[in-house]
């Protein structure tokens, strides 16, 4: 059997306009041994002198190692020629005349045109080269021959199941002519396919698979607008999902229609990092204020002192001696601001990753509200990423409602990540994307080399904005060591890195899970993974912080402990 080239098949040979094509490409492809080659409707474009294109195409050429190549052109259905006009013609099955291009003149001009796209692309010598024609529906070929056209090298419908014979006897025609000369061997019928047949594969810049995943996100998904229409409808509701379910995303929208609406607003969290993220994003808003819990509660300290020279903190630590200062002595003193400050109220409050505050932050965050029980009180929150171990109730009654569809992940980074997750069920994402890649080498050292190469090459060949690459520490004790590993490394262009901070576009951010919760990133390096096995919280978070591309770094052991 022949080498066919392209491999068609069935139903791919029906779609094939020329039905006398798809007959000599089968005879082709039954008849001649696996030592020809056959290229179907091969097509190139040569560079002239005058540095003008032009195009060049044949039926069919067949390449043999000890012949050469052929150039075949086919004619279906009945054929004439009026010769004192130089018009030839062919005859449908209802004897309905159409006229046509010279065949032998095609399959000539084919001949000699491939020849100089082999010379132009240097890579084969000389090489003997033929034409010849094929009229598949007829069989008498007596009235057809004349001085540029010999019976040999037209073939009929008689030669379709002696193709063999009919080919040799062609390719031979033309080796008699050139003296032997211009064998084409295997090597030359190799980089023959690779000059009319190369086959490649260029996949998209990550850069643009980022941006169509990220578009596809831009949409609300219909649980959410539920969501939203619920929050209109009540004054306080506790909203709960897994990672990626868009809490933050209804959390702020929520926020913003609530300033919108003539409520003086607070948005609030846990994280500081999360809470300037979010203040980037809402710096326009009238009516917002956005600031984490502790950020809120120093803030009103500060303005207390400054501005009657009350030392709240300092009464807070004399009421409770002793006591934790974030956790207990920051609230008191919120709370003692109350009764100073009560021009400095809310008429709502958004409070997004709720499940990091504990259960002493939760009656100062009520006593903020200008009306204590029916001020609207919102609160998002994820059980599941209760990384600084706070309490997970709420001052709402009612029971929360759930987000159910994961619209940040990709569905890979999605399953990778919820293997790690107790809850209720979270709906994977229609978002395919690329494998989680594996960093896997002994040390740190090494590590960091691999993660510094990985990272160039998305900058500077993928055309991926520095901006969108986080490199992720699960190791929160010993990050130094981790981040001056990197920093020593140069960036391409104008890229720096940058450590624990709000990134810009120029930025490769170096952070710990800890502090990044709440945030995200279209490509994430999740590096020391073999301080967090045990901690399925600490996995979950730092996992699911990817929207597009994540790197498990480690040794190879610690990789093969996360199923891919």
């Amino acid at each position: 059997m022949a080498q066919m080239i392209p491999a068609l098949n069935e139903e791919q040979l029906n779609s094939v306009k020329s039905k006398a094509e798809v007959k000599l490409y089968k005879a082709f492809k039954e008849f001649l041994p696996n030592d020809f080659v056959v290229f179907f409707e091969v097509c190139w474009i040569l560079k002239k002198q005058d540095k003008q294109a032009r195009d060049g195409e044949t039926d069919f050429v067949i390449c043999h190692p000890d012949y050469g190549y052929l150039c075949i052109e086919v004619k279906g259905g009945g054929i004439g020629c009026e010769s004192s006009k130089g018009q030839w013609y062919s005859f449908d099955i209802y004897n309905k005349k159409h006229f046509i291009k010279n065949p032998i003149d095609q399959a000539k001009n084919a001949k000699y045109s491939l020849l100089t796209k082999i010379k132009e692309s240097a890579v084969i010598p000389y090489v003997s080269n033929g034409h010849a024609v094929f009229f598949p529906d007829i069989s008498n070929i007596k009235t057809i021959t004349r001085s540029d056209l010999p019976e040999i090298l037209i073939g009929s419908s008689r030669d379709l199941i002696g193709i063999k014979s009919w080919v040799e006897g062609a390719l031979e025609y033309w080796i008699d002519e050139s003296n032997g000369k211009g064998k084409l061997d295997r090597t030359g019928v190799e980089k023959f396919k690779k000059v009319f047949a190369r086959s490649f594969e260029v996949k998209p810049l990550i850069a643009e698979k980022l941006l169509e995943q990220e578009e596809s996100r831009l949409k609300l998904t219909e649980n959410q607008m539920q969501i939203l229409d619920m929050l209109r409808k009540s004054r306080r509701i506790a909203i709960s999902g897994g990672a990626g379910t868009g809490k933050t995303v209804l959390a702020v929208e929520k926020a913003k229609r609530l300033a919108s609406e003539g409520f003086k607003t607070l948005l609030t969290c846990y994280n500081r990092q999360l809470s300037d993220s979010l203040a980037i994003i809402c710096q326009d808003i009238e009516n917002l204020e956005v600031m984490s819990f502790h950020q809120l509660c120093y803030y009103r300290i500060q303005y207390v002192q400054k501005t009657i020279g009350r030392d709240l903190l300092g009464e807070a630590e004399s009421t409770y001696p002793g006591a934790n200062k974030m956790d207990v002595h920051y609230p008191v003193a919120l709370s003692y601001s109350i009764d100073v400050l009560q021009e400095h109220q809310y008429d709502a409050i958004v409070c997004d990753e709720g499940q990091d505050f504990k259960e002493e932050y939760w009656l100062p965050i009520e006593m903020l509200l200008n009306d204590y029980e029916n001020s609207p009180l919102y609160v998002f929150f994820d059980d599941n990423q209760n990384l600084y171990s706070k309490a997970s109730t709420f001052p709402i009654q009612a029971p929360p409602v759930s987000l159910v569809t994961n619209c940040r992940n990709t569905k890979q980074i999605h399953d990778i990540s919820y293997q790690y997750y107790q809850g209720e069920g979270v709906l994977a994402p229609n978002n395919i994307g690329d494998d989680v890649n594996v960093i896997a080498t002994p040390t740190i050292q090494q590590q960091a080399k691999k993660i510094h190469g990985k990272i160039v090459n998305l900058i500077a060949s993928e055309c991926v904005s520095p901006g969108d690459i986080t490199v992720l520490i699960l190791d929160n004790m010993n990050k130094r060591a981790y981040f001056n590993l990197l920093n020593n490394l140069p960036l391409p262009g104008a890229a720096t890195w940058l450590e624990e901070d709000i990134k810009g576009p120029n930025n490769v951010l170096l952070e710990t899970v800890h502090r990044f919760k709440g945030l995200e990133s279209q490509i994430i390096f999740l590096w020391g993974l073999g301080n967090s096995f045990g901690n399925n919280e600490l996995l979950y978070v730092g996992l699911s912080r990817a929207k597009s591309l994540l790197y498990l770094v480690g040794t190879h052991e610690d990789c093969q402990q996360i199923h891919v």
